[in-house]
């Protein structure tokens, strides 16, 4: 029988018609994606531009912020965000946080910006100065089988890309994605700019284009092509830090004018304030003293469950309490006191107490007029009137607090800053956008 070679080449046309539809039907386009990472202080994002559609990726329990955390376990397994952060209480000497403050930094450095006036950083993880110029100067000392006895900042920022890399291409079923475009602070100098982008190497990413922080936020809203803008002001207030920048938009360009801000004023401080309150009003109902012990449940990672009276358990349920009067005028915290028995089960004893928004304001009264320096003092060095002045971004999840929006809005004549992004995902929004 004759073979017909017409049936055979319609055959395999047919087939490669379909593994091409089902690659498509899975994002395959056949170039790589490029994905947009904003490697945060406290929480890190990953997006991704498709079909002109910018989406923040989840990870497998559906959270799209995750914390900038790496932990390194006994017997040698790293894990990154939550996980990490659940493995704090168990062994704080090797789970590694906030190393974007320690990025591109010189150790003496870093002693005199994280050290308080004896140089004692207020971190139970141990850090030692690195000699050679190629790397970071300063490296996170560990003791843990089958780890190096250091690992730089570098490294901690590859963990992270690493892991938001994979939550991204489990989001769109392949491996085709090798390039990022990436966001750093204004402020970041060539060095720290350059161990960025090392970090992004480290973790197999290309990096396309480095942005700004707040170029790419005011990018996420198409603000550098809107005719009705020249002059904005990104008001990013993050867990760790406070940015405020003045951008110049004209014809699709955008400039960073100027940026002041509190490198050490975030989200934390008002944590960290709540949680002190919160220590006192749960030892008065307990008749006991809180104390750094900590429990299983704490190391569980798990946001919904209720936390134990500990000192981080409670600054858990702080953070906690704090998100909650963003939309409620009235909260509650509470936690589960143990109470070890020798002749019984344990004796859990649970305490609550309830605070309203106006409380919490007053509780953080300091603090938050803090906030508002900065925009004053960007505008009066720039010789700016807040009428000049066409759009206010909100950056970062503290920007979220009612009374940082509603002094704003009074700032600027009675207009609202701009929020319809959520403010945690902004700068991987925009960096998504850049090459749409």
């Amino acid at each position: 029988m004759p073979i017909n070679f017409t049936s055979i080449l319609l055959l395999l046309c047919g087939i490669f018609a379909v593994f091409a539809a089902l690659l498509a039907r899975h994002g395959f386009t056949g170039r790589d994606h490029v994905v947009g990472i904003d490697l945060g202080t406290t929480y890190s994002v990953v997006a991704i531009s498709q079909k002109n559609s910018v989406t923040a990726i989840a990870d497998s329990d559906g959270h799209v912020l995750i914390p900038s955390t790496v932990a390194f376990l006994p017997h040698g397994e790293i894990v990154v965000g939550r996980k990490a952060r659940a493995h704090l209480i168990k062994d704080p000497q090797h789970t590694i946080f906030n190393a974007k403050r320690f990025i591109g930094r010189r150790y003496e450095e870093v002693l005199s910006l994280e050290g308080n006036s004896d140089g004692v950083m207020p971190y139970e993880f141990s850090i030692k100065s690195l000699q050679d110029d190629n790397n970071d100067g300063v490296c996170f000392m560990l003791d843990v089988h089958g780890q190096p006895d250091c690992v730089t900042p570098v490294k901690i920022g590859g963990a992270i890309v690493q892991h938001l890399c994979n939550m991204a291409r489990r989001f769109i079923g392949h491996d085709q994605i090798t390039k990022a475009v990436i966001a750093v602070p204004v402020d970041f100098n060539e060095r720290q700019r350059n161990a960025t982008v090392a970090a992004f190497q480290s973790a197999g990413l290309q990096v396309s284009r480095v942005l700004e922080e707040p170029t790419a936020a005011a990018i996420a809203y198409g603000l550098h092509q809107d005719p009705n803008v020249s002059f904005l002001l990104v008001f990013d207030f993050g867990g760790g830090t406070l940015d405020v920048s003045l951008l110049f938009a004209r014809n699709g360009a955008i400039n960073v004018l100027d940026t002041l801000g509190d490198s050490h004023l975030g989200g934390e401080d008002l944590d960290a304030r709540l949680a002190a309150w919160l220590v006192k009003q749960f030892e008065a109902q307990l008749g006991v003293a809180i104390t750094s012990r900590g429990t299983e449940a704490e190391a569980s990672g798990n946001d919904k469950k209720e936390p134990p009276c500990t000192q981080a358990g409670v600054r858990h349920a702080a953070e906690l309490l704090k998100r909650q009067l963003t939309d409620a005028s009235v909260a509650s915290a509470s936690c589960v006191w143990t109470e070890p028995s020798q002749s019984q089960a344990e004796i859990h004893i649970r305490a609550e107490v309830e605070i309203t928004r106006a409380q919490f304001e007053d509780l953080c009264k300091s603090l938050l007029e803090r906030t508002m320096i900065p925009v004053r003092e960007v505008l009066e060095t720039n010789n700016m009137e807040t009428e000049e002045i066409d759009a206010v971004v909100l950056v970062g999840g503290s920007s979220r607090i009612p009374w940082v929006r509603e002094r704003l809005t009074d700032m600027f004549q009675g207009r609202a800053p701009l929020s319809d992004i959520d403010p945690d995902l902004a700068v991987a929004y925009g960096a998504a956008r850049t090459l749409d």
